[in-house]
């Protein structure tokens, strides 16, 4: 099985993993994860994640704090989303910058996001399905999130839904020590 990973656009350390279809009769067979992205990308799995969400829902933007940062990857095995993730890491010289990438079900491919950075994602499709594999345990003790809404980005959806807690969430400034990692 080949893989492809290439860099995002704009933030170096996010990947863009091309994942393989295989087609037959039956319909198609894909792998998200194996021991070539493990050791290209240096992330050990400990948790895996799914969430089904409806058209309009924006989730996140979620990160880890300090000592409990987890690297991510996200994949979307059914529906469209618009991939959006937010460097975060004090040091960059990126910090506070952002990109997107959609992921959907035809085009198979998965984000790679390392410690650091924020991440969210809204629903383009009627629902989609979105897996998440990640290094270390989600901790809700340390969990941090900013206010999607508060960052100068089209979202693509008309009538967002967001949790109460997502809708909460600080709004992002880039001199709130909170969201410097």
């Amino acid at each position: 099985m080949s893989l492809i990973i290439k860099n995002d656009n704009l933030l170096k350390d996010i990947k863009v993993i091309e994942n393989e279809k295989f087609f037959d009769e039956r319909g198609f067979f894909s792998k998200i994860f194996h021991k070539e992205i493990k050791k290209n990308l240096k992330i050990n799995i400990d948790e895996i994640f799914y969430s089904v969400n409806k058209k309009g829902v924006i989730r996140g933007i979620h990160y880890q704090k300090k000592d409990k940062q987890l690297g991510k990857i996200v994949g979307c095995l059914d529906g469209e989303i618009l991939d959006f993730f937010i460097d975060l890491r004090k040091d960059s010289e990126t910090y506070g910058k952002f990109s997107s990438e959609i992921i959907n079900s035809k085009n198979n491919i998965s984000i790679f996001l390392p410690e650091g950075f924020g991440h969210g994602f809204s629903v383009l499709s009627k629902s989609a399905t979105v897996i998440y594999l990640q290094s270390g345990d989600y901790d809700p003790k340390h969990e941090g999130g900013i206010n999607p809404l508060s960052i100068d980005f089209d979202w693509n959806v008309d009538d967002p839904i967001l949790s109460e807690r997502d809708s909460n969430h600080p709004r992002f400034n880039l001199n709130n020590q909170e969201f410097k990692l």
